[in-house]
């Protein structure tokens, strides 16, 4: 009977087979839209009389009237059962158009964002989704046809934890087929609102629910189950590799400025190359950041060729420089006063007998009193000069860096500090000007610490 399944599957998934307390089962929010999916979700957490749960809606305001009915129908539901109700509305194509977004990932991230808000305000401990094996089964030959990895063949799991949240997120509905979840929903009467839009094909999703799975079926009537079984196959498969992938990660990349808003990844082109199958792991360092299969082979490719090539995914970059790919988060091009200014502490204080300076890459002292204030940190421009420590003649700072063989992305990100009159007294991160160094007759210390 599907009441028991869904009930064995639920306490599976929330931990509580063992708990003989039911006070002590966790609290569980569920994520219902008053389609039948949803809806079934719903009744059967009611049927199976889970103590701890309550019911979030959300409106976007997409189909005007009917989204207020969609509203309206799970609030009754609940009132009539006493069920815990939370609800908001969103102005979802607003939102879409500010952040440059799709409605369908404008829809996503608001309800998403909604959810981790209530269950850390509420304490819950897991959100419950009404995935179905039809979703899961779409969601694989989506994934298949934009191209993925051994990622992407797993399609929908049971139980995930979506990235930047500690909120766990559980699909008990996963392994019923949506064909059974009608059956029982009429045979319960339940009360439930059809979104027009699933007849409709203008979505890749609902052309492969309304056109392709019915040939599908013609072929195998039993399709679902048996790309269900397929997936989980992939899922064990995945899980191998990702074993492997982890040890195979930590030997070839290195971390640079970790934690900070300026963290790269350096991957070690040999090392890569030393395991084997180096496009299959290229693809799998590099999915985390955006990249489709398309460009990563057109990195891959690029791995023979000169240094300099930049390729770009919607949020990093990778630059192919000599023996490494450095892998840098997307960041705007210009660099405004107040923000050069932040990413420097300026601390003037005077010379002391205890004062003793150290090696930095970070912190550069000079000669507060050659160097006057206030101090003005901005990025170098092409045509920027100063004397390097221990020369006696001037160097532009592009050739200072180029000879010091940094990689693009390191120049980008170089600032310098300069005087009221405008010489540069330092280049951050590298070296300062010689003409303010500390000698035996500086009485005032100029402390620049570089904090990203």
């Amino acid at each position: 009977m599907l009441r028991e399944r869904f009930r064995e599957r639920l306490l599976s998934l929330t931990g509580t087979e063992s708990i003989k307390e039911r006070k002590d089962y966790p609290p569980v929010l569920l994520g219902v839209s008053g389609g039948i999916d949803s809806m079934t979700l719903a009744h059967l957490f009611y049927a199976v009389d889970y103590p701890a749960f309550a019911v979030a809606t959300v409106n976007f305001s997409l189909r005007g009237d009917e989204s207020d009915a969609d509203e309206e129908l799970v609030r009754k539901w609940c009132v009539e059962r006493g069920v815990r109700f939370f609800c908001t509305k969103f102005d979802t194509e607003s939102y879409a158009a500010q952040n440059g977004i799709s409605t369908q990932m404008a829809a996503r991230d608001l309800r998403l964002n909604w959810f981790r808000e209530i269950a850390a305000r509420e304490g819950f401990s897991f959100l419950a989704i009404a995935h179905n094996l039809n979703d899961r089964a779409e969601t694989l030959m989506l994934n298949l046809l934009r191209g993925t990895g051994i990622r992407g063949l797993s399609a929908i799991r049971e139980t995930s934890t979506p990235a930047g949240s500690e909120l766990a997120v559980i699909r008990p509905l996963l392994g019923f087929s949506r064909e059974e979840i009608e059956k029982y929903a009429t045979s319960v009467s339940l009360p439930f609102r059809h979104d027009r839009t699933n007849f409709e094909s203008h979505y890749s999703r609902n052309r492969i629910r309304n056109e392709v799975f019915p040939q599908f079926r013609e072929i195998n009537p039993h399709f679902l189950n048996t790309l269900d079984r397929n997936i989980e196959i992939f899922s064990e498969t995945g899980s191998i590799i990702d074993e492997l992938f982890s040890n195979i990660k930590g030997a070839v990349t290195t971390i640079e400025n970790e934690g900070r808003s300026g963290e790269r990844v350096l991957v070690d082109i040999n090392k890569l190359r030393g395991y084997g199958h180096t496009g299959y792991w290229l693809f799998m360092i590099l999915e985390e950041f955006g990249y489709n299969p398309a460009v990563v082979n057109d990195i891959l490719e690029s791995l023979d060729r000169e240094s300099g090539k930049i390729f770009e995914s919607p949020s990093h970059r990778v630059l192919k420089d000599r023996d490494n790919l450095i892998i840098s988060p997307l960041k705007a091009d210009s660099l405004s006063p107040a923000a050069a200014e932040s990413k420097v502490l300026v601390r003037v204080y005077d010379m002391s007998d205890t004062f003793k300076p150290e090696a930095s890459e970070r912190i550069f002292y000079l000669d507060a009193d050659l160097t006057g204030y206030p101090v003005t940190i901005r990025k170098w421009v092409s045509g920027d000069r100063f004397r390097p420590l221990g020369m006696t003649g001037f160097k532009k700072v592009s050739d200072y860096l180029t000879d010091k063989k940094r990689d693009i992305f390191t120049k980008e990100d170089r600032l310098v500090a300069v005087t009221p009159s405008g010489e540069i007294t330092c280049l951050l991160g590298e070296r300062i000007d010689d003409r303010f160094k500390i000698t035996v007759q500086t009485k005032r210390i100029l402390e620049l610490e570089l904090l990203q």
